[in-house]
């Protein structure tokens, strides 16, 4: 789960050049089937690119909970860029045919410490969508480096025999989805 509300100062500061907004932002992820939350907290800002994209940038500080024991744990750890991006595309079907995407570039984890963990990571996500009113049909590709601050790689065991992480690399989702 993803939650980012935002608190903007457009109405203080008005627009900054391609700046059309910035805004503090406070961001918490949370993981569905064990709870090792991460609050993100930082800046971000949409840049007027003068063609009908839409452009986000943020940057956060990590604060990482409860983590198992790890060397990040109850401890502020790291930062991330994070770069957001939408191209609407055309009419197709009588929705609306767009391109989206985000890149995170999350660095200066205190895992890097740990065997078999690093202390950066890239997450690259492409996604073609078709929405309508109500649906929403997507594909996504995503490309993955260090995934979860894991070593591609690593020999791990964790009580069901010795495997080589898998952290670094593709993969692609169909998605379909309802709008209330």
């Amino acid at each position: 789960m993803e939650i980012e509300p935002r608190l903007s100062f457009d109405k203080l500061t008005g627009a900054l050049g391609r700046l059309k907004s910035a805004a503090s932002l406070t961001t918490t992820f949370m993981t569905w089937v064990v709870t090792a939350p991460i609050w993100y907290m930082g800046l971000d800002t949409d840049i007027d690119t003068g063609l009908p994209v839409g452009l986000l940038v943020n940057v956060y500080a990590k604060y990482q909970w409860e983590n198992y024991g790890a060397a990040n744990e109850v401890s502020w750890d790291g930062y991330r860029l994070k770069v957001k991006y939408v191209v609407p595309m055309s009419e197709l079907w009588g929705g609306k045919l767009s391109y989206a995407g985000f890149t995170n570039v999350d660095r200066g984890s205190d895992l890097g410490v740990l065997p078999n963990r690093t202390s950066y990571s890239i997450a690259s996500s492409h996604i073609l969508s078709l929405n309508y009113s109500h649906w929403r049909y997507a594909f996504a590709a995503r490309y993955f480096h260090n995934g979860g601050q894991w070593e591609d790689g690593a020999g791990l065991n964790v009580g069901k025999g010795d495997f080589n992480m898998k952290s670094t690399g593709q993969g692609y989702y169909r998605v379909a989805g309802y709008n209330f």
